[in-house]
């Protein structure tokens, strides 16, 4: 299994048990987080503050270990995933040293099929949809619209509507 495959099939759990897909920024907390990375450069990375990335893994947590049936944090994704796969069976096994270095947007000649690069498109496309949502974030504002109505209109994170609006 690849970490594309690995994606598609924790989304697909994900959205079984909530009904929603994981947005872009909870794919990247949870690709960097494998990765080793900590909240403040997963922040930059994202353009948002330490503690949206911070608020957005603690319900990336707590929907997965809904999911997995056990307590999960930061520092324990990795072998809970790891267990999912194994249990998953039907030869879907991955090591540690597989998911070291996840790339969760591989290059062309990465791609094995055209799926993959389907995913990569589509994450393009979430993020240009989610900058063109934070660009009428003041607009909205003017016409007298609250935070949380523009949050709630827009289905993006208070928290994000609030940094925009300073």
């Amino acid at each position: 299994m690849d970490t594309q495959e690995l994606f598609k099939k924790l989304d697909k759990l994900v959205f079984g048990q909530t009904g929603k897909h994981l947005d872009t920024l909870q794919l990247g907390i949870l690709k960097n987080v494998l990765n080793g990375q900590k909240y403040s450069t997963i922040a930059q990375e994202y353009s948002c503050t330490e503690g949206h990335a911070r608020d957005k893994a603690y319900e990336l947590w707590k929907i997965l270990s809904e999911l997995l049936g056990e307590e999960l944090n930061k520092f324990n994704v990795r072998s809970a995933i790891e267990r999912l796969i194994i249990s998953g069976g039907n030869n879907n096994v991955i090591t540690s040293r597989q998911i070291d270095n996840i790339n969760l947007c591989p290059s062309p000649s990465q791609a094995s099929d055209n799926s993959e690069i389907d995913d990569t498109e589509d994450l393009l496309i979430d993020e240009k949809l989610k900058k063109a949502k934070l660009e009428s974030v003041f607009r909205l504002s003017k016409l007298g619209l609250t935070a949380e109505q523009i949050a709630q209109a827009l289905d993006l994170p208070l928290q994000l509507i609030l940094d925009n609006l300073q």
